[in-house]
């Protein structure tokens, strides 16, 4: 059985009485306007709320609304799966675009250049997975510091 490790830092997006939780009740928990490092010039792609998280892995539920475009970029130190919830989007992968619908999944290797633009209204559920650890360090950093919004 392996130890458990403990995360000892704030959770941006995450209300701060969920972090190393078993049970979160997300349900219950607003979500709030990201700006992602990667997209600073605009006024924020996602809507999101931090579901769980631990020492690797960040799982989040995303709103983007119809017209979003993120730029193409690319993540050094995480990749990700996702499931769409609700809506359409156009998304690029490496080479490859396709129309992602409700009920998709898709997955963005560790080092990929990715884009997304929202055809409908969407919501996506996504996982982000750092092989070497340090995911709330890096999410961190990735949407800024956890702030004040977290704590309502």
């Amino acid at each position: 059985m392996s130890e458990s490790v403990s995360i000892n830092a704030a959770v941006a997006f995450m209300h701060p009485e969920d972090v190393e939780k078993l049970f979160v009740p997300s349900s219950r928990r607003e979500a709030v306007t990201l700006v992602p490092e990667y997209s600073r010039d605009e006024d924020g792609v996602d809507t999101v709320k931090v579901l769980m998280a631990t020492p690797q892995i960040i799982l989040f539920e995303a709103s983007r609304p119809k017209g979003a475009v993120d730029r193409m970029h690319v993540h050094p130190d995480h990749e990700s799966i996702g499931y769409q919830k609700k809506g359409r989007v156009r998304m690029t992968i490496g080479q490859e675009t396709r129309i992602v619908e409700e009920g998709d999944s898709y997955r963005h290797p560790l080092g990929v250049a990715h884009q997304h633009e929202v055809l409908e209204d969407s919501v996506r559920i996504e996982i982000k997975y750092y092989p070497k650890g340090s995911a709330v360090e890096s999410w961190n950093a990735l949407v800024g510091p956890p702030g004040e919004a977290e704590k309502d």
